[in-house]
């Protein structure tokens, strides 16, 4: 039981609702039929993480060089914190490119059309077809910058949290990012369809001033390893709830002007936002569903936290205290 114990509290939240997900899915997968199959050539957050992992010991270098007992010990904790805290979102971009070949033969029908009419019930037209006027070179080039801002927003504020050594509030951000993609991959393979881009005819193909669009499309479509990625909108999902958390974790992000993270996202987010209808990427129910999944998220994120502390008190303090994570941040209070 303690061995248990000490498992469950070194996974920590974001960690158990990871595996969890990860079995979710992997089970749907299989009960549809399909398999997830992961390709070396996907392993590029890797990268991201020895970074990480590497900043944290650079920091932490003067335990390394210290004389005084146990300092070795912190330093090799706090590596061991740095990439358990970061693990997880490399394990969602793993789980994201191994779709790449089960969603292909899990889609019987696509909905493409069915989201077109949504949208011409509601505005009788679809947006992305109302916004062509408004097309040009430059402005192709901006929305692209902006669409492009999708995981810095959200990894802004978990860095942030990060340097300041804040463990609670990081790992509530996680769970609520976790949570989002998590339930977006699902309905990826539950309402499969395509961006418009690629089903639909428009009067004039997009084109950059400064081939910033162009870029941009090659580098999107080589990233993207889930083509029915159209419902939800998780660029909508992601950047809401990276707004959300500039604003609530302001005080911890920057205690002398905790509002000034929020408004310095706000016209990112509505222009990333904005994009994603320009771009042709999705339609506006889409969007939709992506400020349902944030607000879903964000509104259970700090409830699991919760959760999670009272079970800490049930698996007792003696375990939680051998967890390996356990040196590597202090407590938000």
């Amino acid at each position: 039981m303690r061995s248990v114990a000490r498992a469950l509290l070194w996974l920590g939240p974001d960690g158990l609702v990871t595996a969890v997900a990860l079995a979710v899915v992997a089970s749907l997968v299989a009960a549809l039929g399909g398999s997830l199959r992961l390709d070396a050539a996907n392993a590029s957050p890797l990268v991201l993480l020895a970074v990480l992992v590497g900043l944290t010991a650079l920091a932490r270098a003067p335990w390394l060089l210290g004389r005084r007992p146990g300092e070795r010990r912190r330093f090799a904790l706090a590596l061991l914190g740095a990439l358990r805290m970061w693990a997880p979102f490399v394990l969602l971009y793993l789980c994201y490119c191994a779709l790449h070949d089960a969603t292909p033969l899990l889609v019987g029908r696509s909905y493409e059309h069915e989201l077109r009419a949504a949208d011409e019930a509601l505005f009788g037209v679809s947006p992305s077809f109302w916004l062509e006027r408004f097309a040009t070179p430059w402005l192709t080039d901006v929305m692209a910058f902006g669409y492009g801002l999708m995981f810095w927003l959200p990894l802004g504020v978990l860095v942030g949290l990060y340097l300041r050594d804040r463990k609670e509030a990081f790992r509530e951000v996680a769970v609520a990012l976790l949570a989002a993609f998590y339930c977006g991959f699902v309905l990826y393979l539950a309402v499969p369809a395509r961006s418009p881009r690629l089903v639909f005819a428009y009067a004039s193909e997009l084109h950059g001033a400064l081939g910033l669009y162009e870029a941009w499309t090659v580098a999107w479509d080589r990233l993207q390893e889930v083509s029915y990625d159209a419902f939800p909108s998780l660029h909508t999902a992601v950047s809401t709830l990276a707004l959300v958390y500039a604003w609530r974790k302001g005080p911890l992000l920057l205690p002398r002007t905790p509002r000034l993270g929020f408004w310095v996202y706000l016209p990112a987010v509505l222009l990333l936002q904005t994009a994603t209808l320009y771009l042709r990427q999705h339609y506006f129910v889409d969007l939709v569903a992506g400020w349902l999944l944030a607000a879903a998220a964000a509104w259970a994120a700090p409830r699991i936290l919760r959760g999670w502390v009272a079970l800490e008190g049930r698996l007792g303090r003696a375990a939680l205290g051998r967890a390996p994570a356990g040196g590597a941040f202090p407590s938000d209070a």
